[in-house]
């Protein structure tokens, strides 16, 4: 019997692990692309990373719509910061077919801040043409940081 119940177990800990991947894994290009982007200064990078018709809620209460405006938005940040970027997932669920959402904890370093910036940042992520691209983005400080 006991041998039964840890066969089972170890049988849900693969399975489990093998799902969790397979979506982490185009989740995880997906921020590494970023990071990338981000380090390097990257707008028309970052860009691709996002539907034409994506809106960013910023931490500072603006909304940003559209290519145009995203563009604008971390062309600006580039022109007075040099960053960079690490993630830690807080969770990530699968709307629906095709639909992403993921919450991650931000840590920001910039080169003109002497304390990493920390944030919440909440994305929907839709595939669109085959790649992972975001739709909405929601953006906060970490209370008390």
């Amino acid at each position: 019997m006991k041998n039964l119940i840890l066969c089972i177990c170890i049988s849900v800990f693969i399975v489990g692990t093998t799902l969790g991947q397979s979506g982490n894994k185009e989740l995880e290009k997906l921020r590494n692309g970023y990071i990338t982007a981000l380090k390097n200064s990257d707008t028309p990078v970052i860009l691709k990373m996002y539907a034409d018709d994506a809106t960013i809620h910023h931490i500072d209460g603006t909304l940003y719509t559209g290519t145009s405006e995203i563009k604008g938005l971390y062309d600006q940040f580039f022109e007075k910061n040099k960053a960079e970027i690490k993630f830690e997932n807080i969770s990530e669920d699968e709307l629906a077919d095709g639909v992403l959402f993921y919450h991650d904890k931000v840590f920001l370093d910039l080169d003109t801040e002497d304390e990493t910036v920390l944030l919440e940042v909440v994305n929907i992520a839709e595939k669109i043409d085959g790649k992972w691209r975001v739709t909405k983005s929601y953006r906060w400080p970490i209370p008390g940081k």
